[in-house]
């Protein structure tokens, strides 16, 4: 009687596509880390995961298709980070405490993810998604927006238009990330932000504070 076959998982049509998917952004995301975006290639992105070329034009379509796909898969992960901080806070100063708290934390705990955002954003701006991330930054902006506005018509925040709040509060937090995190080498550059996790924090409900 012959032996049962067992397939691999790599065989199974309802996971592969999806494992594939992951395995190339992975890829990329390991290319960017060494060498920045610049280094993720097909050539590259192939030689740490061993997709075949036509599956990554399947799943991307060329090499900026799988730049844009990573840096949206971050994007959004970072957003769902914060937002959950923020539906978790109890009134307005804990929630703008947990806006910079949040995204700090996330940056500290994911930042070769944090550092592609940074370095991709430029490129994913100007390829053919650009309407994509127009929107997906506008909506994150929006939902900011609509969390400050009933705050500032009770009085809990400056009077000031509330467009202008979320970059009050993020832009500190974002400066001192961005430049944290352009020392690659992790030697003599800025301290961690987690160093300064409350200062910044309290810094940003002091300047929207009523």
């Amino acid at each position: 009687m012959a032996s049962r076959i067992t397939p691999s998982p790599c065989a199974t049509p309802a996971e592969a596509p999806t494992d594939r998917r992951q395995d190339i952004l992975n890829a990329a995301l390991a290319c960017a880390a060494e060498a920045g975006v610049d280094a993720v290639t097909i050539d590259g992105v192939r030689a740490r995961c061993g997709a075949s070329v036509g599956s990554i034009y399947h799943h991307f379509g060329n090499r900026d298709g799988i730049v844009a796909a990573l840096f949206f898969d971050i994007f959004h992960d970072q957003s769902r980070s914060v937002q959950a901080q923020l539906d978790a806070a109890k009134g307005v100063e804990a929630g703008v405490l947990a806006l910079v708290t949040g995204y700090l934390d996330w940056v500290v705990a994911q930042p070769e993810q944090a550092r592609f955002l940074f370095q991709a954003r430029g490129a994913v701006a100007a390829g053919p998604r650009t309407p994509d991330l127009a929107n997906a930054a506008r909506r994150r902006n929006q939902a900011l927006v609509d969390w400050f506005e009933p705050h500032r018509q009770a009085g809990a925040l400056r009077d000031l238009p509330c467009e202008l709040m979320p970059s009050l509060v993020m832009g500190p937090v974002q400066s001192y990330c961005r430049a944290w995190l352009s020392d690659r080498s992790g030697k003599g550059g800025l301290p961690s932000p987690d160093i300064y996790r409350s200062e910044l924090a309290a810094a940003a409900w002091r300047t929207v504070r009523a």
